[in-house]
């Protein structure tokens, strides 16, 4: 049986039950955006790691060394945030060939450096070693929250609304110009570009959720909302509905979808790399959530409901509906 037989989150599943080895103060483990440890009575350590390699995840070709210092961070970040948390230490470890250019490197540094220090996150250490190859970069981000407050995969519940802190699609949309069609500089192309090379993470709004008494679950959507949106089913034992005509398509994914001949549909729920939040909301106390996102300038999507069964569907503006599979990011599918 190969990798690809199973699927990365296949993967994930078998080699779960096999870690946690000494149980005590492990809050969650494998299959969160952070592992959750409890150090204090009324507090959690998060911790989270992402691996991005030349090639896969980014070319060196596409962007400046700062700005894929900046991204590569952002990640991280974003599963903080998911966890309505404030993240606090970096580590930094760095697989690096010959061809690499120690000018390339500084400002790469300079990059992430400037992220972390926007959100007061010290860079406090990790490794260097050589790379027959690529480039390689790891990252690993700690961070703190309330134990009351953190926001985990497994806890929304029936009739819960389904909210994005934020469109999705163009990060997608972005990523697919730069790999076919790099000659399309019309704004909607360049405003895609940027969304997928420069995106933010909602660690505000992960905060705000978190100390709500509103949200009851989040993710990322790093793999797409099929995907991600999957993980909080599956985990939460629920399925889904979702209403097409409160999906948020961005103007500039309506007119990429006609140039590159893409339904924008499909970007906003299968692409990834958004690093918005998928949540879910108490009912009765969405209009507070939705208020409160607007005194800070955000604008919150309520796209649909978390509802009894496993199944993820969407109520199609025609009337149909049909079944959402998660088809988002899987590396070995």
């Amino acid at each position: 049986m190969k990798l690809k037989d199973i699927g990365e989150f296949g993967f994930i599943n078998r080699i779960s039950p096999l870690g946690n080895i000494r149980p005590e103060g492990v809050i969650k483990g494998i299959g969160d955006d952070c592992a959750v440890i409890q150090i204090q009575t009324d507090e959690y350590l998060l911790v989270t790691t992402d691996l991005l390699l030349e090639k896969v995840h980014f070319l060196v070709e596409w962007a400046s060394p700062e700005t894929i210092g900046a991204r590569a961070l952002t990640a991280n970040l974003s599963d903080i945030a998911a966890c309505g948390g404030n993240p606090r230490d970096v580590f930094l470890s760095l697989a690096i060939p010959d061809k690499m250019e120690v000018e390339w490197l500084d400002a790469f540094y300079r990059g992430l450096t400037k992220l972390a220090r926007q959100y007061k996150v010290n860079v406090l250490g990790g490794d260097t070693t050589s790379s027959k190859t690529d480039f390689v970069i790891s990252i690993a981000v700690t961070g703190l929250v309330p134990a009351e407050q953190v926001l985990l995969r497994h806890t929304a519940k029936e009739g819960d609304i389904i909210i994005l802190t934020g469109p999705t699609g163009l990060s997608r949309a972005g990523c697919d110009i730069l790999i076919k069609r790099q000659d399309l500089k019309t704004e909607a192309a360049i405003a895609a570009v940027e969304a997928h090379l420069k995106p933010r993470p909602h660690i505000a709004e992960g905060r705000m959720l978190a100390t709500s008494g509103a949200c009851t679950a989040a993710i990322d959507v790093s793999d797409g909302i099929s995907s991600d949106l999957a993980h909080l089913c599956q985990d939460s034992g629920l399925g889904a509905i979702l209403y097409e005509t409160r999906i948020p398509i961005p103007p500039e994914l309506t007119q990429l979808g006609k140039i590159l001949k893409r339904h924008p549909m499909d970007w906003v729920l299968n692409g990834g790399e958004d690093y918005v939040l998928l949540a879910a909301i108490t009912p009765t106390k969405l209009q507070g959530v939705i208020e409160e996102a607007e005194k800070n300038n955000w604008k919150f999507y309520p796209i649909g409901e978390f509802v009894a069964g496993p199944k993820m569907q969407l109520s199609r503006s025609d009337g149909k509906t049909q079944e959402i599979a998660p088809a988002g990011w899987d590396h070995f599918a």
